[in-house]
């Protein structure tokens, strides 16, 4: 498929993506079967979006993997956000990290388990599977300044940091503003003191639905993890992580839509049960 004809279609779909959906406009809370398919379908035509436009898509044969891979992963990220709901936050996460490293892979040209991705503070891990083909490193580094930002906007409206289920996660004594009971940067978890638990997995959900965006952001300045000659090496740095999708996603979101009424927010409402 010629390059040159696969970016229009490429930002045509990620534009799509961007555009708040009907199905979850209509009311703050959701079916889990619209929830399913709206993962399902997303999923699936966000990685064909990002293939497209890192050039790893050359003809229909491509495109069916991508559809298809992107929609397992849908679906994988789906059960996740319910483990995180139902309070077994730590197994969401693991889940999480399996579906985005399976769209990382996919449409970056890889086997879908040739890496495996976990998210630093301040950086994303990429371990190198036996699956790998020539892989440059075992560990690879890349930094992400949104994520430095998001770090620091927590720390600045927090009072206590702690390690809570797997996750950097934050107290604050106070709320930002009245009848706020938590609030989440990026992958970085806030929860007002002496709030009960279903706050921390409301918050925990935004966690992974930031994961989910992260892994479908095409990423122009990331190197290839395949050595062209040499052994393999311990470390490496492969560049920067500009989490486009996520970032362009709570662009429009905020600019189109209140906040109760996005589809973060009525996902996460849909799937848990407050107290």
């Amino acid at each position: 498929m010629n390059k040159k004809k696969t970016w229009p279609i490429a930002w045509l779909l990620a534009a799509w993506l961007l555009l708040p959906k009907p199905c979850l406009q209509a009311e703050h809370s959701v079916s889990e079967r619209t929830i399913a398919m709206g993962n399902v379908i997303g999923c699936s035509v966000s990685t064909l979006a990002r293939g497209l436009i890192q050039g790893k898509v050359h003809g229909l044969k491509d495109a069916a993997r991508l559809l298809a891979y992107g929609a397992a992963s849908g679906y994988g990220f789906y059960h996740a956000k319910k483990q995180a709901a139902a309070g077994h936050a730590l197994a969401g996460l693991l889940l999480t990290n399996l579906s985005a490293s399976v769209v990382d892979n996919i449409s970056s040209g890889e086997g879908p388990l040739s890496y495996l991705g976990f998210p630093l503070p301040l950086f994303c891990l990429r371990v190198a599977t036996p699956l790998a083909r020539r892989p440059g490193a075992l560990l690879n580094f890349a930094f992400s300044p949104r994520d430095l930002i998001n770090l620091l906007q927590a720390l600045g409206k927090s009072d206590r940091v702690m390690l809570r289920d797997g996750l950097l996660a934050f107290e604050a004594n106070h709320p930002l503003q009245w009848n706020v009971r938590g609030w989440t940067y990026g992958i970085y978890p806030t929860v007002v003191k002496g709030k009960p638990g279903s706050v921390f997995r409301h918050e925990t959900v935004h966690v992974l639905q930031g994961l989910q965006l992260i892994a479908l952001s095409p990423e122009p300045f990331l190197k290839g993890h395949r050595r062209r000659e040499g052994s393999m090496k311990i470390a490496s740095f492969c560049g920067f992580r500009l989490h486009s999708l996520a970032l362009a996603n709570d662009l429009v979101l905020t600019l189109l839509l209140p906040h109760e009424k996005n589809w973060k927010e009525v996902e996460a409402r849909s799937l848990v049960v407050p107290e």
